[in-house]
């Protein structure tokens, strides 16, 4: 059984059309075909089922399909596994983010370790939830992940990158948007724009957190789905915020007041695997070390 084979299968399962399937694997049609038909007759059953103009799985395709996900995974891993252990600097490294990380500090990331490491590949993804990137630094499918939370694992060392104090993002017309400072017990009347809560992001929890702590619970007046979505609806006036310093640095159309009454910070951490650490690891962590990451993970 060849592995093109496989790869074929799962673009197939994946696509549920012959055309497509091809277009995504840059081969042709026939060669799918014949590819799937050479797949079949190793394994010794029909996997895809061709009987209507529509492409299916089999019972015996659906059976194969999850299994062959993962040895295709395996194979993936133990090539990562041998580029990354050819040279300290070469390979490949996963780096998740919670939240939002600056254009400005993945740039500086890519640009550093490009130049100074031109064997060394990253591999970013975003928009992920702070457990969500601890839960793939433990499974081994992230090497570095930023967080605003983290709880201890086995085999994940984490450094602290900034502490970054709390303030209100208000409207530029807002009462309080020139003042130096405000309290937040002062805002209690106000509606809040949040984060979604399914987002499960730790900026949130912190925001109704320092509210509790000055004693009030956030009227929310609107759910946002993503961070640029929650700045539009806080520059329209249909409630304020709260977030983290930085990141109101880029939050055109809005203010950002200080807090005088609350002492709270988002705590942004990068976490790695310590215990399958290698040299190109290494390497991405120095850099980081040396990049301000003045725009970055507020979740």
């Amino acid at each position: 059984m060849e592995l093109r084979w496989m790869r074929v299968f799962s673009a197939v399962a994946r696509e549920l059309n012959y055309s497509r399937a091809a277009a995504a694997l840059h081969v042709s049609q026939p060669a799918v075909s014949q590819q799937i038909r050479q797949l079949e007759k190793a394994v010794g059953v029909m996997l895809v089922d061709r009987s209507t103009r529509a492409v299916s799985l089999t019972r015996a395709g659906e059976a194969f399909l999850p299994l062959c996900h993962k040895a295709l995974e395996a194979i993936d891993e133990a090539v990562l596994a041998a580029k990354n252990s050819q040279r300290d600097d070469h390979g490949v490294v996963r780096i998740g983010f919670a939240g939002t990380m600056g254009a400005t500090a993945v740039a500086k990331i890519t640009r550093i370790t490009r130049e100074r490491y031109p064997g060394i590949e990253l591999r970013f993804q975003a928009s992920l939830g702070s457990a969500q990137v601890m839960d793939l630094l433990a499974a081994d499918q992230l090497d570095i992940g930023f967080t605003a939370g983290q709880r201890a694992i086995n085999g994940v060392a984490v450094r602290t990158v900034s502490e970054d104090p709390l303030g209100a993002l208000v409207p530029l017309d807002h009462p309080v948007a020139g003042l130096e400072s405000v309290a937040l017990s002062s805002l209690h009347d106000e509606g809040f724009v949040l984060l979604e809560p399914a987002l499960n992001l730790r900026l949130r929890e912190e925001a109704v957190e320092a509210c509790v702590d000055v004693g009030f619970r956030p009227r929310v007046v609107q759910n946002a789905p993503d961070t640029p979505t929650l700045v539009a609806l806080v520059a329209s006036g249909l409630g304020i915020s709260i977030t983290a310093t930085s990141f109101a640095l880029a939050a055109e159309g809005t203010a950002f007041v200080p807090f005088s009454d609350t002492a709270r910070q988002l705590r942004t951490v990068v976490a790695w695997r310590e215990a399958h650490g290698f040299g190109a690891l290494y390497h991405v962590l120095n850099v980081i070390s040396e990049v301000n990451l003045a725009a970055r993970s507020i979740s």
